[in-house]
């Protein structure tokens, strides 16, 4: 059977030459559209390193000119506090949290460096995000190694506790599991309140602010007790409880927690939050203008490959007449022509597959979420394979099977 094949061909090598040449050209360009898919994608499907599914950010604001009220302002911290009470027990809602520093999906950060005592000049910058203990319970974190304390989980702490992601940690430490080690903060040397030693309590996963962004080094450290109005309250609500819950707690809610200086300003799940970000950032629009693009190209690859292999099998009608009348089954015949097709793809992927490295390796693709690894190369390549394999199959298929429902006489006598 390949003997045969590589006959065929070899005889037809002038017309297999263009088709061959189509081909590598086709597998190089799709490669390149399909990895640049990859990288937002793919991006899109990592874990963020916790969980904001079912989880919703409320926060609250000074009433116009309430801020110069001494009086009511020297107890904004009770005045907080009770409102994240009568959220955190609001029907439907699990569990709630404060926090503050760097908020996903929202252009609030907070960034900072930290280095080990080992080696004090290799700073690392990353982002810091300030958290009550219930925020891990909330975002359904998780750590790597060590063990979260809720109870040493304290501003006044000495080493302060810290968790740290896995990137920072081998930025810092140059391991993984760098449980129980110290680091300091060199911005507060210096300074009025210099505390510089943290302890690392426990390793978390890779850690990012978005969907659409790189893993950065992230740490986690006590928030103040003293809950101020610049803090997100966080909260899980059940399941069963999602439907209309945003218009329900507004109803409910929106006159009780209008509490001494303060009003609700806004209360909305995560997943809203994501999609208002990725609009006003522009990402939406530029991912739409990307994809339409690669998918009208894609419509002319699936077009052209599909011509190409119908022209061939049409004027091959002959052949497959002939084949037939020498006693070859129809599903003989279907699957030969289906191999040769399939192995001139697998000649051409040969130089298209070395062109698509020398690409790589000259750093011409687009990897500003994800690093052009082997593993991806390996998948999108593939991914081509098989998508030119389908389009091919259907460009063998349905002429062939015309050719085949001719009797061979007739088919013979159109030839002639």
């Amino acid at each position: 059977m390949w003997k045969s094949l590589l006959k065929q061909i070899w005889a037809q090598r002038y017309a297999n030459s263009w088709v061959g040449i189509e081909l590598v050209i086709v597998i190089v360009l799709l490669w390149y559209a399909i990895d640049l898919v990859y990288n937002y994608e793919g991006a899109a499907l990592q874990p963020k390193g916790y969980d904001t599914e079912s989880v919703f950010d409320l926060t609250v604001n000074l009433k116009p000119g309430q801020e110069k009220d001494s009086v009511l302002m020297s107890h904004s911290s009770d005045y907080i506090w009770q409102i994240y009470n009568l959220v955190k027990h609001y029907p439907g809602v699990c569990e709630a949290c404060y926090y503050y520093g760097s908020i996903p999906y929202t252009d609030q950060i907070t960034y900072e460096g930290y280095a080990s005592h080992t080696d004090s000049t290799h700073v690392t910058g990353c982002y810091i995000r300030y958290v009550n203990p219930t925020y891990f319970k909330v975002f359904h974190l998780k750590s790597l190694s060590g063990t979260f304390h809720s109870d040493q989980w304290k501003e006044s702490e000495y080493p302060m506790p810290v968790l740290m992601s896995v990137s920072l940690c081998d930025s810092v430490f140059h391991s993984s599991s760098p449980v129980g080690e110290t680091c300091f903060n060199p911005y507060f040397i210096g300074s009025n309140n210099p505390v510089t030693n943290y302890k690392v309590m426990a390793v978390l996963p890779k850690h990012k602010l978005g969907d659409y962004e790189r893993y950065e080094p992230f740490i986690y450290l006590p928030a103040s007790e003293q809950m101020g109005w610049w803090c997100h309250i966080a909260f899980r609500v059940n399941t069963n409880q999602l439907s209309d819950f945003r218009e329900r707690f507004l109803e409910d809610m929106q006159s009780k927690l209008a509490i001494g200086p303060f009003y609700l300003e806004n209360v909305q799940s995560y997943s809203n939050m994501k999609r208002v970000y990725d609009l006003e950032t522009g990402t939406v629009n530029y991912l739409n203008t990307t994809y339409a693009v690669i998918a009208f190209f894609m419509f002319n690859v699936f077009l052209s490959i599909l011509g190409t292999f119908w022209y061939r099998m049409r004027r091959r009608r002959g052949e497959i007449a002939l084949r037939m009348a020498l006693g070859s089954t129809r599903k003989n015949v279907f699957g030969y022509y289906v191999l040769e097709s399939i192995f001139l793809l697998l000649i051409a992927a040969i130089p298209a597959v070395i062109i698509c490295i020398n690409i790589d390796i000259a750093d011409l693709t687009v990897h500003t979420l994800m690093e052009p690894t082997t593993g991806r190369f390996i998948f999108c390549f593939l991914s081509v394979l098989i998508l030119l394999s389908i389009i091919i199959l259907c460009g063998v298929w349905f002429p062939a099977r015309n050719a085949m429902n001719l009797q061979p006489v007739e088919a013979l006598h159109e030839e002639g």
